[in-house]
């Protein structure tokens, strides 16, 4: 099994801390997989009826206890947080094409409908940007060269098989892939700072 006992939630900058902390021994991921998450919403998700710790816990327990997965999709993006369901580390199910070769990433909103580029759906893909970003740079992969069940940046709708038109028809593919070039870029100009700066307090 690989649901945490307790879901959490990060800040981006707890999130890269978090997983700056992290080892891949047993599995690696060789490409990252990006779904939305179509029910809730991003309008569901943002009513005040259902919090949001609420929503995920659902989510575990309808994966784990209605469906019998020993895993499930590892992280939830939302407009505020980024919610770990289960281990990074380790195997999740997402696609199933390529669930033992991938880490899962879900978007909370409906992009065949919601904008994904304006209010709380732009603050989403910021948001997922920046995660990828992460995470791609921490394992030394990249979102673009995309070759199907091998490298680059997948989307859930790319498994034939699971019939889903998921993350969304709004969620454009080239773009997410610039932008996460983009925060990669500026993480590791970031690093190179940091390195300098180092480097000169040193002398």
């Amino acid at each position: 099994m690989t649901f945490l006992t307790e879901p959490k939630a990060y800040t981006l900058a707890e999130f890269a801390s978090f997983v700056a902390g992290l080892t891949w021994d047993a599995w690696r991921p060789r490409f990252i997989t990006l779904h939305n998450t179509g029910i809730p919403s991003l309008a569901t998700w943002l009513s005040p009826d259902h919090p949001a710790k609420q929503r995920i816990v659902a989510q575990k327990h309808y994966e784990h206890d209605i469906l019998h997965w020993h895993s499930g999709v590892h992280l939830f993006v939302a407009q505020d947080l980024i919610w770990n369901l289960c281990d990074l580390t380790q195997v999740g199910v997402s696609v199933s094409c390529w669930n033992h070769l991938t880490l899962g990433m879900e978007m909370v909103g409906d992009y065949a409908s919601e904008s994904f580029d304006t209010g709380p759906g732009a603050q989403v893909r910021d948001n997922a940007v920046a995660a990828l970003a992460v995470l791609h740079s921490k394992l030394g992969l990249r979102p673009d060269g995309f070759k199907l069940g091998v490298h680059g940046l997948h989307f859930h709708k790319e498994c034939a098989r699971d019939h889903h038109d998921c993350p969304g028809r709004n969620v454009v593919k080239a773009d997410v892939v610039a932008r996460v070039l983009s925060q990669m870029a500026a993480l590791k100009g970031e690093a190179l700072s940091e390195g300098a700066g180092s480097f000169h307090r040193r002398s």
